[in-house]
């Protein structure tokens, strides 16, 4: 079983993007993405340089699977851009339908009305169950809290939410999975409450970082696929395609 993660941002390198999926539709289980955006125009229109319906656009891409998706209700922001209200941000997984999803659903923290736009963003948190071999696998898809000027750095409402993935997880039962676009440093704090019962690989496998050539900025860690110690892991890499400011990230699991 094959699991991707990535940050699309928006589809802002739009072709090299769709071929991505294209090749990595045919040998891929699990896809868990962050930021896309949800209109439904028959036409392109650059919001920050993203594509309004990107998200229509993978599903036609990715019709073998089925997804869940989670969005920011009402007003939402893309890169400080406030959006119309039928358009919306947010994230989705699919699931090969050869993996039918039991059950899904999402929270935020902090659990107030979703805010981009200033120095806060909330961090969402998705999540789906599937049956595979008898197993039950529960994966969560994270876009982490985004806090300006904190450098992904502890702080006390990304400790929150680190608890609050921690509790859910710890509710749950069967094989777990969380990825995604976390937004925090390896060496928090708020790191380490997620790594209690799991293993990162981004640690195990000495990554270097996990951003592409087009994020400028310092620090170079914002994305990683945690397993619980009952998940054996196969293979475990980044992917170099330049097709976001962060790189994907690729797992495989014996089922």
């Amino acid at each position: 079983m094959k699991l991707i993660t990535l940050n699309i941002w928006g589809g802002k390198i739009y072709e090299p993007l769709i071929e991505f999926f294209e090749h990595h539709a045919k040998d891929t289980d699990i896809f868990c993405l962050q930021d896309l955006l949800f209109g439904s125009e028959p036409s392109f229109t650059a919001v920050s340089g993203g594509r309004i319906n990107i998200f229509n656009e993978l599903k036609k891409i990715l019709s073998d699977f089925n997804y869940s998706i989670f969005r920011t209700p009402g007003e939402s922001h893309f890169h400080d851009e406030l959006l119309d209200s039928n358009i919306g941000c947010g994230q989705a997984i699919f699931v090969r339908k050869s993996f039918p999803i039991l059950e899904s659903g999402g929270f935020r923290t902090p659990e107030a009305e979703f805010f981009r736009g200033g120095d806060l963003a909330n961090g969402k948190h998705h999540w789906v169950k599937f049956r595979s071999n008898g197993e039950d696998f529960t994966v969560m898809n994270v876009h982490g809290m985004w806090q300006r000027d904190s450098k992904k750095s502890d702080t006390p409402k990304r400790m929150t939410q680190s608890q609050n993935i921690k509790n859910f997880f710890d509710s749950v039962t069967g094989k777990k999975i969380l990825c995604g676009d976390l937004n925090l440093a390896p060496n928090t704090e708020a790191m380490r409450i997620l790594e209690e019962n799991m293993v990162n690989l981004v640690k195990k496998y000495k990554i270097d970082s996990t951003r592409s050539s087009h994020y400028t900025k310092e620090g170079k860690f914002a994305d990683y696929i945690l397993v619980s110690e009952d998940v054996e892991v196969s293979n475990f890499k980044v992917l170099p395609d330049e097709v976001s400011d962060h790189l994907a990230l690729m797992a495989e699991f014996i089922k």
